[in-house]
């Protein structure tokens, strides 16, 4: 079974995943972190073909938002630097996976990509190639990543070196009829929206999925600004497209209304913001963090940082208070004024019990 979702998912990235899919799951993704510890990202890799990708997805957020820099050669800028805030410092250099990607294609290894585990705050590196290879070079590539993730400065991390995983090229989804109702499902949307779009209808972004190639429904979801009322005849539209297909499972239409400046700003804050936040916390000792997560409910950024001490310890004030100051200083700082703005937002700093301690 899991070999054939991962032939699913690829075969579905290559045809249906659009720019509009991606936002779509990121913004779900967004959603599904919430306020809990942002390594439950890490629980969403059931069977399912959008969760599989949701994973992916999840996975880049945190990706794209590591950051790592050069290093200060003269005594100058070692002054300079030292008056930088630590997170504003991560914010103003070049990121980390960059960094990394280059670094190792330049020395002629064959990388498939570069993720970072929240729950084990391991950093991952993917190998393309034979198992011989791999045997090969995963040292000599773990030595280097953990040479430019430790010129951050950071003292609180692993790394893990990964041989890609190949995928059965007996599973073909585009031919398995397990399969072949949900892809009609999904060519009817690629037909059908865009024409919705063309005619006013305020849909932003679309897909669907199921539990399993043997479910008895397919779940076609839509995201429309929250004040498009015409649910019904987009329904309708869409419906009569499958009917023409012929699919015999169980059909459902899910919409997600949205306002549209609100997921702009929540936007800005997960793609430019939090990253930062979360890398510094999560690599340095000092701040014995073991999960990040955000919500955003009634216009106010909720930033949440789990500790791994008991709300108890004597030390837990001072700790939560440290936490909140480097926070502050960031979000405060001229570097941030475009995208905080005047939004309104709170910092949650939690023991290892997830009870609030500031």
């Amino acid at each position: 079974m899991e070999k054939e979702l991962k032939k699913v998912y690829e075969h579905y990235q290559k045809n249906y995943f659009n720019d509009q899919v991606a936002v779509r799951i990121k913004d779900k993704v967004q959603h599904k972190i919430n306020s809990e510890d942002m390594s439950q990202i890490e629980k969403m890799h059931h069977p399912r073909f959008t969760k599989k990708i949701s994973y992916v997805i999840a996975s880049c957020l945190v990706l794209f938002g590591l950051f790592i820099g050069s290093a200060f050669v003269s005594p100058t800028m070692a002054e300079v630097a030292s008056k930088i805030p630590f997170l504003n410092k991560i914010f103003e250099q070049k990121p980390i996976y960059e960094v990394l990607r280059e670094k190792l294609e330049d020395k002629g290894y064959e990388i498939v990509g570069t993720g970072y585990s929240v729950r084990e705050k391991t950093y991952h590196v993917t190998v393309k190639g034979s198992e011989e290879y791999y045997n090969q070079v995963k040292e000599e590539i773990k030595i280097i990543t953990e040479d430019v993730i430790s010129s951050r400065r950071y003292d609180d991390f692993k790394v893990e070196v990964e041989q890609e995983r190949t995928i059965d090229p007996n599973v073909d989804p585009a031919n398995d009829p397990k399969y072949r109702e949900m892809e009609l499902a999904l060519d009817v949307l690629k037909e059908v929206v865009p024409k919705l779009q063309q005619q006013g209808y305020k849909i932003h972004n679309y897909g669907g999925g199921y539990t399993g190639p043997d479910a008895k429904a397919i779940r076609l979801e839509l995201d429309i600004e929250d004040t498009e009322k015409h649910t019904e005849e987009i329904e309708k539209a869409i419906l009569e497209g499958i009917k023409k297909q012929d699919i015999k499972k169980d059909v459902s239409i899910k919409f997600h209304p949205f306002n549209v400046q609100e997921r702009d700003i929540e936007s800005k804050w997960t793609s430019d913001v939090l990253p930062v936040i979360w890398e510094g916390l999560l690599s340095k000792k000092e701040y014995k963090t073991k999960g990040v997560g955000y919500s955003y409910k009634k216009g106010t950024i909720n930033i949440f940082i789990t500790t791994t001490i008991n709300k108890s310890d004597s030390e837990a004030p001072e700790l939560a208070n440290k936490i909140e100051i480097v926070i502050r200083e960031f979000l405060q700082s001229d570097d941030l004024k475009d995208i905080v703005g005047s939004t309104p937002y709170k910092i949650v700093v939690r023991d290892k019990d997830s009870k609030d301690i500031n």
